[in-house]
């Protein structure tokens, strides 16, 4: 009777085991996936820029350095960055009113160190880190 009472409570130990390692497993596996970098984002993080980079204005709008911190944050791989890249190099070529002298100077003012200097020719190979300067 004893040696029953002990493959009992031995199974039921087992079973919790198993069932808890399942538990985690589904649990782990409905862990959100992180979103890639969208150009839509990237555009619409960009847009306060495009008027400072014509040189239409004398100072970086507030929300331009927002947009570029905005990016700066959601784009933590290489291959977001890589795509950043991509999806600002094919907004530029919308708008060939845009300045290089006076985008190259937007990540100074906004205090964030950029991946690849910004250019109307942006090149995407090479990705680094974004660094973000207060």
């Amino acid at each position: 009777m004893m040696m029953m009472k002990k493959a009992i409570i031995s199974n039921i130990v087992i079973i919790f085991g198993i069932s808890a390692v399942l538990f985690i497993c589904v649990a782990e596996s409905r862990q959100p996936t992180p979103k890639a970098v969208q150009c839509s984002t990237v555009e619409i993080d960009a847009m306060p820029c495009l008027q400072f980079a014509q040189g239409g204005q004398d100072k970086v709008p507030q929300t331009c350095c927002n947009g570029l911190h905005n990016l700066a944050d959601s784009a933590t791989t290489v291959d977001d960055k890589t795509a950043a890249c991509k999806c600002l190099a094919t907004a530029f070529q919308k708008f060939p009113t845009i300045k290089d002298e006076d985008l190259k100077k937007i990540p100074g003012l906004c205090n964030v160190t950029v991946p690849f200097p910004l250019s109307k020719n942006l090149k995407c190979d090479n990705i680094k880190q974004f660094t973000i300067a207060y």
